[in-house]
């Protein structure tokens, strides 16, 4: 157990801004990554904008209106988390017990690593 902070704050602490992210995806969404590292950054700095993006709608908008940011936010952490699975950094057992909130979580985590390991 580690006492690190955990949470969308420390995940996305001192993140580029979500333009920039959405910028960078929309460019390399033309000619998706060849290498396995590069496909994998890609799913995970996706996933994390459209998570941030639904932290946003969720804090300024009414529930309603968050739905549609939510749901996408979900579906990207979903498909983060199967290509790990399929991958091998990342087992399924237990998944029929995940719900929404771990695989956003899930992106949370791995983005803060992935940052963490850029800072490196």
């Amino acid at each position: 157990m580690t006492n690190e902070p955990n949470g969308p704050d420390a995940a996305y602490v001192n993140a580029p801004e979500v333009g920039a992210e959405v910028a960078w995806i929309a460019q390399r969404a033309t000619s998706r990554p060849t290498s396995p590292e590069a496909d994998r950054e890609f799913r995970l700095r996706k996933a994390a904008a459209l998570d941030r993006i639904a932290l946003h709608e969720t804090a300024t908008t009414t529930p309603l209106v968050a739905t549609e940011a939510i749901t996408t936010a979900v579906q990207a952490a979903e498909n983060l988390a199967t290509y790990d699975a399929e991958h091998g950094s990342l087992t399924f057992r237990g998944a029929e017990l995940a719900g929404d909130d771990d695989f956003r979580a899930y992106v949370r985590e791995e983005y803060r690593a992935w940052r963490h390991a850029q800072a490196s």
